[in-house]
Protein backbone atom coordinates (compact mmCIF):
# COMPACT_ATOMS: atom_id res chain seq x y z
CA UNK A 1 0.00 0.00 0.00
CA UNK A 2 3.01 2.16 0.68
CA UNK A 3 7.02 2.55 0.95
CA UNK A 4 9.85 5.07 1.95
CA UNK A 5 11.67 6.57 -1.14
CA UNK A 6 15.29 6.60 0.07
CA UNK A 7 16.06 8.92 -3.10
CA UNK A 8 13.58 11.26 -2.54
CA UNK A 9 14.12 11.65 1.17
CA UNK A 10 17.39 12.69 0.41
CA UNK A 11 16.37 15.02 -2.40
CA UNK A 12 14.12 16.64 0.03
CA UNK A 13 17.12 16.63 2.55
CA UNK A 14 19.67 17.99 0.24
CA UNK A 15 16.91 21.15 -0.31
CA UNK A 16 16.55 21.63 3.21
CA UNK A 17 20.26 21.91 3.69
CA UNK A 18 19.87 25.40 2.01
CA UNK A 19 16.85 26.70 4.11
CA UNK A 20 16.93 28.36 7.12
CA UNK A 21 15.54 25.64 9.50
CA UNK A 22 15.91 27.00 13.51
CA UNK A 23 13.61 25.38 16.56
CA UNK A 24 11.23 27.80 18.19
CA UNK A 25 11.00 28.55 21.73
CA UNK A 26 7.28 28.12 21.86
CA UNK A 27 7.12 32.11 23.62
CA UNK A 28 4.56 33.94 22.21
CA UNK A 29 2.49 34.50 25.13
CA UNK A 30 -0.94 34.79 22.88
CA UNK A 31 -0.41 30.86 23.28
CA UNK A 32 1.85 29.71 26.10
CA UNK A 33 2.77 30.87 29.36
CA UNK A 34 5.46 33.46 30.44
CA UNK A 35 8.61 31.59 30.53
CA UNK A 36 9.09 33.01 33.82
CA UNK A 37 6.04 31.09 35.79
CA UNK A 38 6.39 28.24 38.22
CA UNK A 39 7.89 24.96 36.47
CA UNK A 40 4.83 23.10 37.83
CA UNK A 41 2.46 25.60 36.41
CA UNK A 42 4.28 25.54 32.73
CA UNK A 43 4.73 21.53 32.78
CA UNK A 44 0.83 21.30 33.79
CA UNK A 45 0.16 23.59 30.96
CA UNK A 46 1.94 21.89 28.34
CA UNK A 47 0.99 18.45 29.49
CA UNK A 48 -2.49 18.96 29.74
CA UNK A 49 -2.71 21.35 26.28
CA UNK A 50 -0.97 18.44 24.42
CA UNK A 51 -3.33 15.27 26.03
CA UNK A 52 -6.02 17.67 23.94
CA UNK A 53 -3.91 18.84 20.58
CA UNK A 54 -5.68 16.65 17.93
CA UNK A 55 -8.11 17.27 15.32
CA UNK A 56 -10.13 20.72 15.42
CA UNK A 57 -11.99 20.46 12.42
CA UNK A 58 -14.83 18.08 11.66
CA UNK A 59 -17.87 19.23 10.42
CA UNK A 60 -17.48 23.09 10.07
CA UNK A 61 -13.86 24.58 11.12
CA UNK A 62 -12.86 25.78 14.89
CA UNK A 63 -12.38 29.39 14.46
CA UNK A 64 -13.87 32.90 15.74
CA UNK A 65 -12.39 36.07 17.12
CA UNK A 66 -10.75 36.28 21.26
CA UNK A 67 -10.02 39.69 22.35
CA UNK A 68 -10.47 41.11 18.95
CA UNK A 69 -8.04 38.52 16.97
CA UNK A 70 -8.89 35.74 14.53
CA UNK A 71 -8.04 32.61 15.51
CA UNK A 72 -8.26 29.46 14.17
CA UNK A 73 -7.78 25.55 14.67
CA UNK A 74 -4.99 24.70 16.64
CA UNK A 75 -4.34 28.26 17.55
CA UNK A 76 -7.39 28.77 18.48
CA UNK A 77 -7.57 26.17 21.14
CA UNK A 78 -3.85 27.37 22.44
CA UNK A 79 -4.99 30.91 23.17
CA UNK A 80 -8.17 29.65 25.12
CA UNK A 81 -5.46 27.67 26.64
CA UNK A 82 -3.21 30.71 27.40
CA UNK A 83 -6.44 32.52 28.78
CA UNK A 84 -7.74 29.40 31.01
CA UNK A 85 -4.00 29.07 32.52
CA UNK A 86 -4.06 32.78 33.68
CA UNK A 87 -7.38 31.76 35.63
CA UNK A 88 -5.50 28.67 37.12
CA UNK A 89 -7.42 26.12 35.15
CA UNK A 90 -4.34 23.64 34.80
CA UNK A 91 -3.91 22.43 38.24
CA UNK A 92 -3.87 18.49 38.62
CA UNK A 93 -6.98 18.47 41.11
CA UNK A 94 -8.85 20.54 39.67
CA UNK A 95 -8.46 18.91 36.20
CA UNK A 96 -9.29 15.31 37.86
CA UNK A 97 -12.74 16.57 38.85
CA UNK A 98 -13.65 18.72 35.49
CA UNK A 99 -17.39 19.11 34.74
CA UNK A 100 -18.34 20.10 30.70
CA UNK A 101 -19.55 23.25 32.10
CA UNK A 102 -16.06 24.15 33.40
CA UNK A 103 -14.63 22.72 30.14
CA UNK A 104 -17.23 24.86 28.08
CA UNK A 105 -14.35 28.12 27.83
CA UNK A 106 -11.42 26.06 26.77
CA UNK A 107 -13.56 24.15 24.06
CA UNK A 108 -15.45 26.68 22.46
CA UNK A 109 -15.67 28.95 19.93
CA UNK A 110 -18.05 31.46 18.23
CA UNK A 111 -21.04 29.38 20.58
CA UNK A 112 -19.44 26.31 18.83
CA UNK A 113 -17.86 23.25 21.18
CA UNK A 114 -14.79 21.41 19.63
CA UNK A 115 -16.34 18.15 17.59
CA UNK A 116 -15.49 15.78 20.31
CA UNK A 117 -16.09 17.77 23.25
CA UNK A 118 -16.91 15.25 25.71
CA UNK A 119 -13.70 13.22 24.90
CA UNK A 120 -11.21 15.99 25.26
CA UNK A 121 -13.17 16.65 28.77
CA UNK A 122 -12.31 13.04 29.84
CA UNK A 123 -8.61 12.95 28.39
CA UNK A 124 -8.18 16.36 30.61
CA UNK A 125 -9.79 14.35 33.87
CA UNK A 126 -7.38 11.38 33.07
CA UNK A 127 -4.46 13.77 33.02
CA UNK A 128 -5.56 15.41 36.45
CA UNK A 129 -6.03 11.97 38.23
CA UNK A 130 -2.60 10.77 37.15
CA UNK A 131 -1.01 13.77 37.77
CA UNK A 132 -2.45 14.36 41.40
CA UNK A 133 -1.67 10.60 41.88
CA UNK A 134 2.10 11.08 40.83
CA UNK A 135 2.37 14.63 43.34
CA UNK A 136 1.61 16.93 40.45
CA UNK A 137 2.93 17.35 36.76
CA UNK A 138 6.87 18.44 37.54
CA UNK A 139 6.59 14.78 39.17
CA UNK A 140 5.93 13.18 36.03
CA UNK A 141 7.75 14.18 33.16
CA UNK A 142 11.38 13.12 32.72
CA UNK A 143 14.01 16.11 31.60
CA UNK A 144 16.32 14.15 30.52
CA UNK A 145 15.55 11.37 28.19
CA UNK A 146 12.95 11.28 25.41
CA UNK A 147 12.29 7.39 26.11
CA UNK A 148 11.53 8.04 30.05
CA UNK A 149 9.06 10.98 29.40
CA UNK A 150 7.21 8.44 26.98
CA UNK A 151 7.05 5.53 29.33
CA UNK A 152 6.11 7.84 32.24
CA UNK A 153 2.98 9.09 30.09
CA UNK A 154 2.22 5.66 28.73
CA UNK A 155 -0.87 4.96 31.02
CA UNK A 156 -2.13 8.50 29.90
CA UNK A 157 -5.29 8.13 27.68
CA UNK A 158 -4.21 11.06 25.49
CA UNK A 159 -0.95 9.95 25.09
CA UNK A 160 -1.33 6.37 24.28
CA UNK A 161 -0.51 6.26 20.51
CA UNK A 162 1.75 3.76 19.16
CA UNK A 163 3.24 6.45 16.79
CA UNK A 164 4.09 8.93 19.79
CA UNK A 165 2.71 11.67 18.30
CA UNK A 166 1.63 13.81 21.03
CA UNK A 167 4.55 12.15 23.08
CA UNK A 168 7.16 13.73 21.00
CA UNK A 169 4.96 16.87 20.60
CA UNK A 170 5.44 17.18 24.49
CA UNK A 171 9.09 16.48 24.42
CA UNK A 172 9.44 19.22 21.56
CA UNK A 173 7.93 22.11 23.87
CA UNK A 174 9.32 21.06 26.87
CA UNK A 175 12.78 21.30 25.63
CA UNK A 176 12.51 24.38 23.24
CA UNK A 177 11.50 25.83 26.22
CA UNK A 178 14.33 24.75 28.95
CA UNK A 179 11.96 22.88 30.72
CA UNK A 180 13.90 19.56 29.88
CA UNK A 181 17.28 18.64 27.94
CA UNK A 182 17.10 15.29 26.38
CA UNK A 183 20.32 12.91 26.28
CA UNK A 184 19.05 10.62 24.04
CA UNK A 185 18.06 12.65 20.66
CA UNK A 186 18.16 9.64 18.84
CA UNK A 187 14.73 8.91 20.34
CA UNK A 188 13.29 11.80 18.78
CA UNK A 189 10.69 12.19 16.10
CA UNK A 190 8.45 14.24 14.48
CA UNK A 191 5.35 14.41 15.95
CA UNK A 192 3.27 12.93 12.90
CA UNK A 193 0.35 15.00 12.18
CA UNK A 194 -2.08 15.39 8.67
CA UNK A 195 0.18 18.42 7.59
CA UNK A 196 3.20 16.16 8.15
CA UNK A 197 1.48 12.95 6.55
CA UNK A 198 0.21 15.15 3.60
CA UNK A 199 3.86 17.08 2.55
CA UNK A 200 5.04 13.14 3.12
CA UNK A 201 2.63 11.79 0.54
CA UNK A 202 2.78 14.79 -1.96
CA UNK A 203 6.46 14.97 -1.72
CA UNK A 204 7.26 11.42 -2.61
CA UNK A 205 8.72 10.58 0.31
CA UNK A 206 6.85 7.87 1.00
CA UNK A 207 5.14 6.44 -1.64
CA UNK A 208 1.49 5.53 -1.84
CA UNK A 209 -1.34 5.57 -4.16
CA UNK A 210 -3.01 9.05 -5.13
CA UNK A 211 -6.14 7.36 -6.02
CA UNK A 212 -6.92 5.85 -2.91
CA UNK A 213 -5.50 9.01 -1.16
CA UNK A 214 -8.09 10.94 -3.45
CA UNK A 215 -11.17 8.82 -2.91
CA UNK A 216 -11.53 9.43 0.43
CA UNK A 217 -11.93 6.08 1.79
CA UNK A 218 -11.65 5.96 5.59
CA UNK A 219 -8.53 3.58 6.45
CA UNK A 220 -8.54 1.52 9.81
CA UNK A 221 -7.04 2.47 13.21
CA UNK A 222 -4.18 -0.53 12.44
CA UNK A 223 -3.64 0.96 8.99
CA UNK A 224 -3.20 4.46 10.38
CA UNK A 225 -0.52 3.36 12.40
CA UNK A 226 1.22 1.63 10.17
CA UNK A 227 0.77 4.60 7.74
CA UNK A 228 2.27 7.24 10.19
CA UNK A 229 4.68 5.27 11.20
CA UNK A 230 5.99 5.25 7.77
CA UNK A 231 5.75 8.58 7.39
CA UNK A 232 7.63 9.28 11.32
CA UNK A 233 10.27 6.67 9.63
CA UNK A 234 10.67 8.72 6.29
CA UNK A 235 10.95 12.08 8.04
CA UNK A 236 13.64 10.45 10.58
CA UNK A 237 15.54 9.62 6.88
CA UNK A 238 15.07 13.01 6.09
CA UNK A 239 16.30 14.61 9.49
CA UNK A 240 19.40 12.35 9.10
CA UNK A 241 20.17 13.18 5.71
CA UNK A 242 20.06 17.20 6.43
CA UNK A 243 21.52 16.98 9.62
CA UNK A 244 18.51 18.42 11.36
CA UNK A 245 16.97 17.81 14.82
CA UNK A 246 13.74 16.10 14.43
CA UNK A 247 11.91 18.80 16.24
CA UNK A 248 13.86 21.54 14.31
CA UNK A 249 12.32 19.81 10.92
CA UNK A 250 8.95 19.39 12.63
CA UNK A 251 8.49 23.29 13.28
CA UNK A 252 9.05 24.23 9.87
CA UNK A 253 6.69 21.34 7.91
CA UNK A 254 3.80 22.16 10.21
CA UNK A 255 4.73 26.33 9.34
CA UNK A 256 4.95 24.47 5.56
CA UNK A 257 1.86 22.29 5.49
CA UNK A 258 -0.53 25.22 6.68
CA UNK A 259 0.94 27.72 4.74
CA UNK A 260 1.90 26.64 1.74
CA UNK A 261 1.73 22.82 0.91
CA UNK A 262 -1.83 23.36 2.54
CA UNK A 263 -4.77 21.15 1.73
CA UNK A 264 -7.14 23.22 -0.61
CA UNK A 265 -4.93 25.45 -2.59
CA UNK A 266 -1.39 24.22 -2.18
CA UNK A 267 0.97 27.27 -3.02
CA UNK A 268 3.60 25.86 -5.84
CA UNK A 269 4.81 29.18 -7.22
CA UNK A 270 6.61 30.01 -3.82
CA UNK A 271 7.81 26.13 -2.71
CA UNK A 272 11.20 25.21 -2.49
CA UNK A 273 10.36 21.51 -3.22
CA UNK A 274 8.56 21.98 -6.81
CA UNK A 275 11.35 20.52 -8.62
CA UNK A 276 11.88 17.38 -6.84
CA UNK A 277 7.95 17.12 -5.84
CA UNK A 278 5.70 14.08 -6.97
CA UNK A 279 2.63 15.90 -6.79
CA UNK A 280 4.02 18.49 -8.58
CA UNK A 281 5.35 16.55 -11.40
CA UNK A 282 1.82 14.71 -11.47
CA UNK A 283 -0.06 17.79 -11.30
CA UNK A 284 -2.12 16.60 -8.54
CA UNK A 285 -2.61 17.26 -4.54
CA UNK A 286 -4.18 14.62 -3.08
CA UNK A 287 -4.89 15.37 0.91
CA UNK A 288 -3.57 13.04 3.76
CA UNK A 289 -5.13 9.66 4.56
CA UNK A 290 -8.60 9.51 6.06
CA UNK A 291 -9.09 8.69 9.63
CA UNK A 292 -11.64 10.51 11.48
CA UNK A 293 -12.27 8.93 15.06
CA UNK A 294 -8.96 9.09 17.06
CA UNK A 295 -7.70 11.69 19.29
CA UNK A 296 -4.29 10.24 18.75
CA UNK A 297 -3.50 13.83 16.18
Amino acid sequence: MAAIDVDAAEAVANILKGLEVRRDSYTDQRFYPPPGDAVEDQVAYFVSMVAVDHRTSLWEPFEGVIEGEFFHGTDALYRLGRLAYDKGFFKARRLAELTPAEAEPLFTLGGRRLWDFHTRVLLLRDVGRKAAARGGFEALISVDSVKKLRDALSSFRAYEDPVGKKVMLLAKFLEGRGLASFRDSAEADVPVDNHLSRVAYRLGIVEIDFGFLESGVEVTREEDIRLRELVKTAWRIVAKFADLHPFALDDFLWNFGRKICKREGPQCGICPFREVCRAHRLGRYPPEHLHLLTWYY
